[in-house]
């Protein structure tokens, strides 16, 4: 990856820390790949190596959740055996399945049919800059929440757009699908944990995309980093994932837009000085 293997260590880091907190994993890490020159060789090795890493912090996300994951494959097997009132017994479960299908379609939608597209901003440090920011007065409209009851199926459709717009880097996945759950009045609990049911799908999906259209980019030659990468960014997840419910349970969630809006005009105007 032409990458030493202490920025191998940083990057993942940033990304496990980064990932859950509202702040954009992947805009840190194209902003930092740039400062660090570790995207002049191939566009597509950056994508990659962020791809290993997010699947450190989804070991992360099954981990932290384990009760709710278990608990809806149990569903999933136990579902099927109508003759044992299989359906009956699962039917909340079947019916979250089903919420967390709907939220992931406008995603996968946007991944498969404009996926070179997407890519291209990955290579643009200012624009994941400027998404910084825009994230960050997104955040500030959480003071306008009120919570009015829980998770429906048109609810799930909206988050699931705003999850497709956090493809581009800067605008983070984590801060979109939770403001866009507690805006339509979904209690912070129940939003943070769809919110991260949500990115398991996603990052599955995004990892099978990539293997399809380049199936000899885990070769021999860059496994070792992103075996690294990966469990550095699973082991700075789970911590930032324990702090992260215990921190925005207490409703500070618009206050990272604090650090987003400040630091991202700041690599704004950084980054566009150098063009």
């Amino acid at each position: 990856m032409n990458m030493s293997m202490w920025i191998v260590i940083l990057l993942a880091i940033v990304q496990g820390l980064t990932e859950f907190f509202p702040v954009s994993s992947s805009g840190h890490l194209v902003i930092l790949e740039a400062l660090f020159g570790t995207r002049q060789g191939s566009p597509r090795t950056g994508i990659i190596f962020e791809i290993a890493v997010h699947m450190g912090t989804l070991g992360a996300v099954i981990i932290f959740y384990r009760k709710k994951v278990i608990l809806l494959c149990k569903a999933l097997a136990g579902a099927r055996y109508s003759a044992n009132g299989g359906w009956v017994r699962y039917r909340g479960e079947m019916r979250y399945i089903g919420l967390v299908i709907l939220g992931t379609i406008p995603a996968g939608v946007i991944g498969v049919l404009f996926h070179d597209q997407v890519e291209t901003t990955f290579n643009s440090p200012s624009l994941s800059a400027l998404l910084l920011a825009a994230t960050g007065l997104y955040l500030l409209m959480t003071r306008l929440r009120s919570v009015r009851g829980s998770l429906d199926w048109q609810s799930a459709l909206i988050i699931g757009v705003a999850q497709a717009i956090a493809i581009l880097p800067g605008c983070s996945r984590s801060g979109w699908t939770i403001t866009t759950a507690l805006l339509l009045g979904v209690g912070f609990a129940e939003a943070a944990e769809y919110s991260f049911m949500l990115s398991i799908p996603a990052i599955l999906g995004a990892l099978a995309l990539q293997l399809v259209k380049e199936p000899g980019v885990l070769g021999a030659g860059s496994l070792a980093p992103l075996v690294i990468g990966a469990a550095a960014a699973f082991i700075a997840g789970l911590i930032a994932l324990k702090l992260l419910i215990g921190v925005l349970s207490r409703g500070a969630f618009y206050r990272f837009a604090y650090y987003l809006l400040p630091a991202g005009i700041a690599a704004y105007l950084y980054f566009r000085a150098l063009a």
